[in-house]
């Protein structure tokens, strides 16, 4: 596993000269953006806004590598960015910290996936996509690469490639697959997450979204009782779990609404607006 950090002169943000009240952290997808629609509302813009305006920080906390992050998103005066479930991290569009598999480590798993009958999506840097071949015709990879070639994504066949290196992977359940032996392959190497319809989503070992988290306001030198986490499905548990408070979007799933401190409006009904609102963030 490479890591590396790279930590700029940047303007300190707990100072006696700037009291920051909170740090808060977004999840994308079924937070910011409607699943359903793609829909970013008004109301979650302006938000955002007056977060930064009143000396809040908002942060973007997501599973998708920053270059894969939507770009009507990025548009979007977030301080922050914890991207790939903590892999990378960006502070005001520069990376401090990234955290990628091996070269080594890399191609062993494209070799399993196919060893073991699977299906994957590999997600790498700078806006690319890799797919390999009869490995990746599921039809939910094919949807997710057709996707991701609409939004502006360069799609390569991992054999063109001298180096396929990735952040993150989609694995895809297939006939005749052999779940359980490439899930022994995977272990201290990745950990998966099971996205239902026989859907596994892969990051490295020990990197999720509280880990970004903590590195985070490490560097900020802001403790973790000054933030609040907003999310909707389970890969934002351990954003939730670490922050001090917590809200879930109100057309979230169940089980991340019982660890929420609040259930706010579904994303359409400004329900990012109103959450700010109920922890007096934001008139």
């Amino acid at each position: 596993m490479n890591i590396s950090f790279d930590l700029p002169e940047l303007p300190c943000y707990n100072t006696k000269e700037r009291k920051i009240d909170m740090v808060v952290f977004f999840d994308v997808d079924g937070t910011i953006i409607d699943n359903k629609t793609q829909i970013i509302p008004n109301s979650t813009v302006n938000a955002v806004k007056k977060l930064r305006e009143k000396g809040h920080i908002p942060v973007i906390n997501t599973g998708r590598p920053y270059t894969h992050i939507d770009p009507r998103i990025r548009a979007i005066p977030f301080s922050a960015w914890i991207c790939a479930c903590g892999s990378e991290i960006w502070l005001e569009h520069k990376r401090i910290f990234y955290e990628v598999p091996s070269l080594e480590t890399c191609v062993y798993t494209i070799e399993s996936v196919r060893q073991c009958g699977m299906q994957a999506v590999y997600e790498a840097d700078h806006g690319l996509v890799l797919s390999d071949g009869i490995y990746s015709q599921h039809p939910l990879c094919v949807k997710k690469i057709n996707i991701m070639k609409d939004r502006g994504f360069t799609i390569r066949e991992v054999e063109t490639l001298a180096e396929p290196q990735f952040i993150k992977f989609m694995c895809y359940e297939w006939l005749g697959c052999d779940r359980n032996e490439f899930l022994r392959r995977m272990a201290g190497k990745f950990e998966g997450v099971d996205r239902g319809k026989g859907r596994l989503e892969f990051i490295s070992c020990g990197c999720d979204k509280a880990q970004g988290m903590h590195i985070l306001m490490d560097h900020l030198g802001i403790p973790m009782e000054d933030s609040l986490a907003i999310g909707d499905s389970t890969n934002d548990l351990p954003m939730l779990r670490t922050a001090y408070h917590t809200a879930c979007m109100g057309d979230g799933m169940e089980e991340l609404k019982k660890e929420a401190e609040y259930i706010t409006a579904p994303v359409l009904d400004n329900g990012v607006e109103k959450a700010l609102q109920h922890f007096k963030l934001i008139e």
